[in-house]
């Protein structure tokens, strides 16, 4: 059977049960007191603004605030195509759009296909959570989440759970999927910090002169092919995977923890002094690059030392007002080093000590 005939043989002619009614009409009541709600529909077609003849007819509809939420109760099964569907119509006309489920049931395909589709963020309205909404005189819903955690280097997965109010949730754009907790957001901050504590692992055995170094080395490169995946970036054309991880990506973090990580050196000092290169007249391209992470980060240096980094910061300065392109900026790992450090994207948007290109 096709998914439309498999659904009406599934409802057998009924639009809606007694429990979905009255599940519909508790959220409707308690929005209709809520003093931000200043619109309110239930059971009425939605037309759309954009497209003439689409229309969708969601549980609850309502204007809460500045933004338009609906509402669809979900106690049965439906097909992610119909989910996929109506998601697709309502982020077309800039409404947000909840879930809502009677029971927390991860088993079912319906609330998996749900859980990886709204950032492991499960909403639901179970008597416990009408109990609450009547204590609070608010409308609340239990969310239950994911939450990514760090065991040594493997990250697990655990479920949680909470009451939330429609003002606790973050309500993004353009994707209009409200949610509480941001399990992509928590994993790759995981997975950020995965790479950072292999690179300074590689960077211990490398001071021991450690004959396993090397593959050490190689579970730096197993970590960030693992961000660069769930990154989806596309790096540029010179971009070298050894390059960045090998030497920028260490002097970076030198610089951010004030202490040396990649190197044999003892201060942090001596990996600015190495890395800037300032006594030597060969181009460097990456200068501006560090000079941006020790403005960013402030690693403690002594007097003598800060000073000949401001004059270095003249030094460049005076040559690119002249013209010259010693000092111009590389950017070839500028997006690598944003997934990485992204305390540094302000300052790598700058324009300054770019070429040009018409």
């Amino acid at each position: 059977m096709s998914a439309e005939e498999q659904l009406a043989w599934l409802y057998q002619g009924q639009q809606e049960g007694r429990e979905h009614k009255r599940l519909k009409h508790f959220i409707a009541d308690w929005l209709e007191n809520d003093p931000t709600c200043s619109s309110l529909w239930r059971d009425r077609v939605r037309h759309s603004d954009l497209k003439r003849g689409e229309w969708k007819r969601p549980d609850v509809r309502a204007v809460i605030g500045s933004r338009e939420i609906v509402f669809e109760i979900q106690l049965s099964y439906t097909f992610l195509s119909e989910v996929v569907r109506r998601d697709a119509f309502y982020r077309q006309e800039g409404a947000h759009i909840l879930w809502i489920f009677r029971k927390f049931e991860p088993h079912r395909e319906v609330v998996r296909d749900e859980m990886f589709y709204n950032r492991r963020n499960i909403f639901v309205l179970d008597a416990e959570a009408e109990m609450e909404t009547v204590k609070r005189g608010h409308l609340m819903l239990r969310c239950h989440y994911q939450t990514p955690t760090l065991i040594d280097d493997a990250i697990s997965e655990k479920w949680s759970s909470r009451y939330v109010r429609l003002d606790e949730l973050t309500y993004p754009e353009p994707a209009c999927r409200p949610y509480y907790r941001d399990f992509d957001q928590d994993r790759f901050r995981l997975l950020r910090l995965r790479l950072i504590r292999t690179i300074m692992s590689w960077s211990r055995a490398r001071r021991r002169r450690d004959d396993e170094a090397p593959e050490v080395f190689a579970n730096v490169v197993a970590a960030w092919r693992v961000m660069e995946q769930v990154a989806a970036m596309e790096w540029p054309e010179f971009f070298s995977e050894y390059e960045f991880l090998s030497e920028h990506l260490p002097r970076l973090l030198s610089i951010k923890y004030g202490h040396p990580i990649g190197y044999r050196y003892k201060t942090v000092w001596e990996v600015l002094n190495a890395a800037l290169s300032m006594s030597s007249g060969s181009p460097r391209p990456f200068n501006i690059l560090y000079l941006m992470a020790i403005r960013q980060y402030k690693p403690v240096l002594d007097p003598v030392h800060a000073r000949r980094i401001d004059e270095h910061r003249r030094e460049i300065t005076i040559s690119i007002n002249a013209g010259n392109e010693r000092f111009l900026r590389d950017q070839r790992y500028d997006d690598a080093i944003s997934v990485v450090l992204p305390e540094l994207l302000e300052q790598l948007d700058s324009r300054y000590g770019i070429r040009e290109t018409d």
